[in-house]
């Protein structure tokens, strides 16, 4: 099949991303339309990852800065380090992914971008409908509580207390902040256009945008499209879904180089290490399914208990063993802890590590031709993260959707290369979000 023809009303986008899974599912509302869409992460080296790529491969280039659960100060410093040999001519579009739930140092980060690119002006339109996140009268919901009233309000490493959004950003950056109503948004591009002129005037240089629907996303993108220059836009994967609409106008069906997007698969090795309470049911969903199911130990925490070197080859080995003859789910723990131990990492750190080097030594162990025959499929950013890292990856190229804002890839670089990954967000989807996902991906009986 013949690469659809491609024109683009405007050039090339850079996606600036806080944690994986948020750059993956920003990403792929481009790559369904065609765009050849790379995902990289910022490197500790302070090495700025786009300068590779500025005139070669990708339409869109997604970078994950890994700075969701960093100081304010040393998210804003990561972003400046990026953006230091930035060239605005390559990517004209800068696109800033934020989390739909607020998590992260969304005014520091944006603050840092404004400063490093010069640009006058950012939208930011938090909303995703798709998802149930909606923000109006300047409150962010989740279904049909405020965003504080949710769990996102206890995550470990960036809980949200605040669920008006200009008074979450008053803490977060001295810029001024202003909003726009969504009776404003929902009266159209005109009237919109002139409630933007008017903060623009009173000299606001964060303008947040009220949102409850797919509509208003758009009248939104209208506007920004208009503008004599293009303001930083910031937002969830809603509004990054009407900015790829503006790139290209039709979505499109390739058929990729190497593993196709239909392609089905032998063998699903899902490693769940998101706390939230809908990756819980998901999880759930998958063991009344059949799947075999791992936990990992609580010992495995303990200074002096089962989480020797040896004992954790041992219980990897076991999923390997388990992955060799069918699928394998691998989940966090699931009861709420409070272990002590190294104040220099913080529990969920020391979790996630451990998830990641037991599900990599099972896959290691795992009888079975990773390059043909599996699907690795990861729930939660920071999980998702941990382990692509320790498989040695260049980057991830992006190429389809799946249910419940699961994004579908591959590995580019490495001797996992072309390994077929699934990234999925936490806290996103249905309680059968992964057996939908599942039924999509493993080769029928």
């Amino acid at each position: 099949m013949n690469e659809p023809t491609r024109k683009l009303e405007k050039q090339r986008c850079l996606i600036i991303a806080d944690d994986l899974t948020g750059g993956a599912d920003t990403g792929v509302k481009f790559a369904k339309r065609g765009l050849k869409t790379l995902l990289l992460s910022f490197g500790a080296d302070g090495s700025a990852p786009f300068a590779d790529h500025a005139t070669q491969e990708p339409d869109l280039l997604v970078v994950n800065t890994i700075s969701r659960g960093l100081s304010p100060v040393k998210a804003a410093e990561t972003i400046s380090k990026l953006l230091k040999s930035f060239a605005p001519e390559e990517f004209p579009i800068l696109y800033k992914k934020i989390d739909s739930t607020l998590r992260g140092n969304v005014g520091a980060e944006i603050d840092a971008i404004l400063r490093e690119t010069s640009l006058p002006l950012c939208f930011l339109a938090p909303s995703y409908p798709e998802q149930n996140r909606i923000l109006k009268a300047g409150i962010m919901m989740v279904g049909e509580k405020p965003i504080a009233l949710t769990e996102a309000a206890a995550d470990a490493a960036s809980p949200v207390r605040e669920s008006n959004v200009v008074n979450l950003l008053a803490r977060q950056t001295s810029l001024p902040v202003g909003r726009i109503d969504w009776t404003d948004v929902a009266s159209g591009t005109e009237a919109l256009r002139r409630a933007v002129e008017k903060e623009r005037k009173a000299g606001r240089r964060i303008i947040v945008f009220d949102a409850v629907s797919r509509r208003d996303l758009a009248v939104i993108a209208d506007v920004a499209f208009a503008m004599e220059r293009m303001p930083l836009l910031a937002g969830s994967a809603g509004l990054a879904g009407e900015i790829a609409k503006r790139l290209v106008s039709n979505e499109v069906s390739l058929v990729p180089e190497g593993p196709a997007a239909g392609r089905t698969f032998r063998h699903l090795f899902i490693v769940s290490g998101s706390a939230s309470a809908v990756a819980r049911l998901q999880s759930a969903r998958l063991e009344e399914a059949g799947l075999a199911v791992f936990e990992l130990p609580r010992s495995f925490l303990d200074e002096n208990g089962g989480g020797a070197a040896d004992e954790r080859q041992q219980f990897a080995g076991r999923i390997g063993i388990a992955l060799t003859c069918g699928s394998v789910i691998f989940r966090t723990i699931t009861e709420r802890l409070s272990v002590a131990g190294d104040d220099n990492i913080p529990l969920h750190q020391r979790i996630t590590g451990l998830l990641a080097d037991v599900a990599v030594a099972a896959l290691e162990a795992a009888q079975v031709n990773a390059h043909d025959d599996l699907a690795l499929i990861l729930t939660g950013g920071d999980t998702a993260l941990a382990v692509l890292q320790r498989l040695d990856l260049t980057g991830l190229e992006i190429e389809g959707e799946l249910p419940g804002g699961s994004v579908r890839g591959r590995l580019r670089g490495g001797r996992w290369d072309g390994l077929a990954v699934v990234t999925k967000a936490g806290a996103f989807g249905e309680d059968d979000t992964l057996v939908r996902v599942m039924e999509r991906l493993i080769v029928p009986l």
